[in-house]
């Protein structure tokens, strides 16, 4: 997906417009019925906790599931048939491993032409989407008391994170031993998550005080580490590099894309 800048208004609590560089505009409203309107040029995602769960340009064949949240994508600006581009959604919805409602008999073969327009279209309008935490992908679930266990396979591994401008590669050399090889990029400071008042959290604090003990290992002018730095866990190397916020065990991956919570889950 590219970086786009993109315009958005607030019509009214929950109503967003979205308009594209291209031209094309989006709609995302909190909705659980039918009952919204539908223009000729334009189809709808229906979307449950952001995750699409039905997608169709056709109201009168509506699914019967829930549904939290619609999405109309107006996209005659791309002198597309809405139907294949309809399709395209679909295909690459099902090839994330997304379950959709009430698939289409048959999907037929999109022209190579076509498909290529409909592809450049659909980035666009993904590369948008994600800002709202809207992705044509299957949402990873880790239960939220998920045990993991240290095995000496793991030692020999290089994970990687990339998140939110952060880079790493991290080793899980022994149980309570996580080492983050030189070259690691950080957060400056400057990013660090505040109160309302504008004072540091405790994620922030604790970020702090691992980057105080860990001082000469790293240079505050580029925020690139200039030695290993040892800590002792996952949840440490979160806070280090990048303040935590999300779940570090499905941040690190290995070459093949499989996480460290998949190594190590119990």
């Amino acid at each position: 997906m590219k970086k786009i800048s993109f315009k958005v208004t607030l019509n009214k609590e929950d109503d967003l417009r979205i308009e594209l560089p291209s031209g094309a505009e989006l709609q995302l409203f909190a909705c659980n019925h039918s009952r919204f309107k539908l223009n000729e040029s334009a189809f709808f995602i229906l979307l449950k906790k952001a995750q699409p769960v039905y997608i169709s340009a056709d109201k009168n064949q509506f699914p019967k599931i829930e549904f939290d949240q619609v999405l109309i994508i107006e996209a005659a600006v791309y002198d597309i048939e809405k139907l294949y581009l309809v399709q395209f959604f679909i295909q690459e919805a099902l090839d994330a491993g997304l379950k959709l409602a009430q698939l289409p008999d048959n999907l037929t073969k999109i022209p190579q032409n076509i498909y290529k327009a409909c592809a450049k279209s659909t980035d666009e309008i993904l590369s948008a989407l994600t800002a709202f935490g809207i992705k044509l992908e299957k949402k990873k679930y880790v239960p939220a008391k998920a045990q993991h266990r240290w095995k000496k396979a793991l030692a020999g591994i290089e994970f990687h994170i990339d998140y939110e401008g952060a880079k790493a590669q991290v080793i899980w050399q022994k149980a309570s031993e996580m080492r983050i090889l030189a070259g690691a990029t950080m957060l400056p400071d400057t990013l660090a998550p505040r109160r309302k008042d504008g004072s540091l959290g405790i994620q922030a604090t604790f970020t702090a005080s691992l980057r105080q003990v860990n001082q000469a290992k790293w240079n505050a002018e580029n925020w690139t580490t200039t030695e290993d730095i040892i800590l002792r866990s996952v949840n440490e190397v979160g806070h280090f590099l990048y303040f935590a916020g999300t779940n570090s065990w499905l941040q690190m991956v290995d070459e093949n894309g499989k996480s460290i919570h998949e190594w190590a889950v119990v």
